[in-house]
């Protein structure tokens, strides 16, 4: 089995794999280039079926947010029905990326109910997985912002991070600095370990939020 073959065995892209495939192409890009652009058209749906590509856009002042990270997943769902992009992606890693016209796609959802409910699931999931997001950007404190990333994205409190620690600070919508301190902190109090791109919540005994309660404590201060 070939690696794109491969790509389309792993959902949601199984269910479309019949009906889009032979209309579809995939093709590298390296890390930092772009994929799309605010303002240009769709043409194509993409899947990430390896890397991390990113959606992000400007502030007022500046600074770069990120409204969707994906990998082995869609990429600006919301492209299928609207005639611009209204934000850029790029690749964070080197990526392999499934490009599905939106014209075939839209007829496959119309016509094929496996499509269609697939699509659906997937949305879905991605609606979840916003909403964890936006309970973490609702926390003030870079403390709880960073445990929450390490409870509802990792694996028992541990998560191999996949870009640097300045793209997980863009990722948390707080300075490099800030989580550069917090990380710190939290590693002197023996309640997380880092080792090899890993960072792991520990616990331990030592951590004054344990000590208090399993839950991550989320302080009223804000650390920027």
């Amino acid at each position: 089995m070939n690696r794109e073959d491969a790509a389309w065995d792993q959902p949601p892209l199984d269910a479309f794999r019949g009906t889009l495939q032979s209309s579809a192409r995939m093709f590298a890009r390296p890390a930092g280039s772009t994929i799309f652009l605010t303002g240009q058209r769709p043409q194509a749906m993409f899947f990430v079926a390896d890397g991390h590509a990113v959606l992000t856009r400007t502030d007022v002042d500046g600074t770069p947010l990120v409204l969707q990270k994906a990998t082995s997943g869609f990429l600006a769902e919301a492209s299928l029905s609207s005639p611009t992009y209204h934000c850029d992606a790029f690749c964070r890693t080197a990526c392999r990326l499934i490009a599905i016209p939106i014209r075939e796609l839209r007829a496959a959802i119309e016509r094929d109910a496996r499509v269609r409910w697939a699509w659906i699931a997937m949305l879905a999931a991605e609606v979840r997985r916003q909403r964890s997001n936006v309970e973490r950007m609702a926390l003030k404190s870079v403390r709880g912002r960073l445990l929450h990333f390490l409870a509802i994205e990792g694996e028992r409190g541990k998560i191999h991070l996949r870009g640097t620690k300045r793209e997980l600070a863009a990722d948390l919508g707080i300075s490099h600095e800030a989580l550069y301190r917090t990380i710190a902190a939290l590693k002197r109090e023996g309640a997380l370990a880092e080792d090899r791109g890993n960072l792991s919540y520990l616990r331990a005994e030592s951590s004054p939020e344990c000590k208090r309660s399993r839950q991550p404590r989320v302080s009223g201060r804000r650390d920027r």
